[in-house]
């Protein structure tokens, strides 16, 4: 078995660096890794340092920050053009920090999850590791649905007016025993680390292409769930693989980076559940900003609490029009 594991990177070099460290010895085993960074046009050396320090990775510089979901499709077909060949795909976050064994153990928990799909024709795995805080607490990137798919409308709605805590019960629900111990099996995962097969790629490329790369950042690795449950893909955890995420923050500041998640997912909804989508996106981001809102107006003489109702005010405005 040979993976081909993908990063994107944009600035953030230590990140990158550390992760590709933890990679070094995957990255000196040519027979079962081959790894692929593709820059989204950094500008804090990355790309000359990762030719300095990781010689033996494809790199494949950006001339501009295309997002995510583009740099990761140009990623894997740029690899192929390259004459690598491989069986199965890792989609991997920069700003993560890997054990000495976790991608080959990974490979064996992918071929594991795939036993668990033969059930079903045409059945593909997914499988991801149990994804950590740097203090090793459980950091779940787990969900029991996407908006109102399978979470229902009205749960996803309410969510809007719930605290933080019981609104991620409800999107995250729990996960299932399966026939394998260690994998646990839900309805899809974020992007921080995906395993799959190259023919679930073919197959969605197929279909209707990788990652849509109408989404710039953020619900790109939503619609690429649905899409793939629409095939026969099924998600687990890998319930004894630990990997840390640390977290990066790709836009400028938190309302850019808000605002580019509501459009995100007014975009995903709208394409996945049409105009019931479109309505549930704008109606659950006027019900949490006003709610910010009325609830910060008591305290409006904190410059802090000043500054957070500008910000909802801001977004309130986005989801009106």
């Amino acid at each position: 078995m040979r993976t081909a594991v993908i990063l994107v990177t944009f600035n953030n070099w230590e990140l990158t660096k550390n992760c590709l460290t933890d990679l070094a010895q995957q990255i000196a085993d040519q027979e079962h890794f081959v790894i692929a960074v593709i820059d989204n046009a950094s500008t804090d050396g990355t790309v000359e340092k990762i030719q300095k320090n990781f010689p033996a990775i494809h790199l494949y510089p950006c001339d501009e920050n295309l997002g995510f979901g583009t740099a990761n499709n140009l990623a894997i077909d740029w690899l192929i053009r390259d004459g690598e060949i491989f069986d199965s795909i890792c989609l991997l976050n920069n700003d993560t920090r890997l054990e000495p064994d976790t991608l080959p153990r990974l490979q064996n928990a992918w071929v594991n999850a795939k036993t668990l799909t033969h059930t079903n024709n045409h059945a593909y795995a997914i499988v991801a590791p149990a994804i950590k805080n740097k203090d090793r607490s459980a950091q779940p990137n787990y969900f029991a649905g996407l908006g109102p798919d399978k979470i229902g409308a009205l749960r996803f709605l309410t969510n809007a007016i719930r605290n933080e805590k019981s609104a991620a019960a409800i999107l995250q629900g729990s996960l299932s025993k399966t026939g394998q111990p260690n994998l646990l099996e839900t309805y899809w995962f974020s992007g921080v680390c995906w395993m799959f097969g190259k023919d679930l790629y073919e197959a969605l490329l197929k279909k209707d292409g990788f990652f849509d790369e109408k989404i710039f950042m953020y619900y790109e690795d939503g619609d690429l769930a649905l899409r793939a449950r629409k095939l026969g893909a099924r998600f687990f955890i890998c319930s004894d693989i630990p990997l840390t995420h640390l977290g990066g923050g790709s836009a400028q500041n938190s309302l850019s980076r808000a605002l580019q998640h509501d459009r995100a997912q007014q975009y995903v909804f709208t394409k996945h559940f049409g105009i019931k989508g479109l309505l549930l996106s704008k109606i659950f981001r006027i019900l949490r900003s006003f709610v910010r809102i009325v609830s910060v107006i008591p305290c409006i003489g904190n410059p802090e609490k000043r500054k957070y109702l500008l910000h909802h005010l801001s977004l309130l405005k986005a989801a009106l029009w």
